[in-house]
């Protein structure tokens, strides 16, 4: 979903890196090409190799290594390098592909990384944060939860398990209808719990604003991609995402989100409990569930 539409003068982005190489395919020398050939099948590798690395695995000289990326546009390889590790960084998913041995796909080797996630994930978390954002979710008059992209599962999945103890929990950005249509629905005393992991969409900030002006209040569940966050958020809570591997993990996320349901529960406390068994009742009824 776009947050945000371009104005008319607003400038042209930049070309990416495998953009650039498109670009000027096929007039490239064979020594060249052999580069761009390994470059687009691994572009994250261009964020771990040096230039001599490079010219080694692909089998050329320095010098033809340092005519390609001339020819990309950069001023040097080490230009060329910084896009691949932002690109990295920010957590595309092209640039994460890199070579892997058989070890670090291995099921011991993902539950180490799983581990390492979900640790890290909880020891950043402040018991105080949670016990005051659960409140809110307990007592606001209306609940909405937003992402985008993989983010949107996250959300999703966050509404689903506070819906269970209590009225009035929606997707904020549910399929069919706009983000105003959204954020219309909020007034101040809400509380919107946003899910931003990498990469979010460009207008996020925008969209975080605009919530805001409602008066509700905002919780935002986020990764390190987002460095800094808007000072409209009242409840930051951080959440670690990257691996080794080509996918990031949202172990740590799904498990922060089943915590802030069960300490809404627990503020709850028999009117949730209720809500829950109207659930079952209904359910029943309907003989909708084996």
């Amino acid at each position: 979903m776009m947050l945000a539409m371009s104005k008319s003068n607003t400038p042209a982005p930049a070309l990416s890196l495998t953009q650039r190489i498109h670009q000027v395919y096929n007039d490239l020398p064979t020594g060249e090409r052999k580069a761009a050939d390994r470059v687009l099948d691994m572009p994250g590798e261009l964020a771990l190799w040096s230039a001599s690395e490079l010219a080694e695995h692909v089998g050329v000289s320095n010098a033809t290594i340092s005519r390609f990326v001339r020819r990309l546009g950069y001023g040097s390889y080490d230009d060329a390098r910084r896009e691949a590790r932002a690109m990295r960084a920010v957590g595309s998913p092209l640039y994460l592909a890199e070579s892997c041995d058989a070890d670090a796909q291995s099921l011991s080797q993902t539950l180490v990384v799983e581990t390492e996630l979900l640790n890290t994930s909880f020891s950043q978390l402040n018991p105080l944060v949670i016990r005051e954002l659960s409140n809110h979710l307990a007592t606001a008059p209306r609940v909405r939860l937003a992402g985008f992209r993989n983010s949107y599962i996250a959300a999703e999945y966050g509404r689903s398990i506070l819906s269970q103890f209590r009225p009035d929990v929606e997707m904020l950005n549910a399929p069919g209808q706009t983000l105003a249509e959204g954020i219309a629905g909020v007034a101040a005393g809400d509380v919107v719990l946003l899910v931003g992991l990498r990469r979010v969409p460009k207008g996020f900030r925008q969209f975080i604003s605009t919530i805001a002006d409602t008066g509700a209040d905002i919780a935002l569940i986020a990764d390190p991609s987002i460095r800094k966050p808007p000072e409209e958020v009242r409840w930051n809570l951080a959440c670690a995402v990257a691996t080794p591997q080509i996918l990031d993990s949202y172990a740590g996320t799904f498990s922060i989100l089943r915590k802030l349901a069960l300490a809404t529960l627990d503020n709850l406390g028999a009117v949730g409990r209720r809500h829950l068994a109207h659930i079952e009742a209904i359910h029943e009824s309907l003989e909708e569930l084996k």
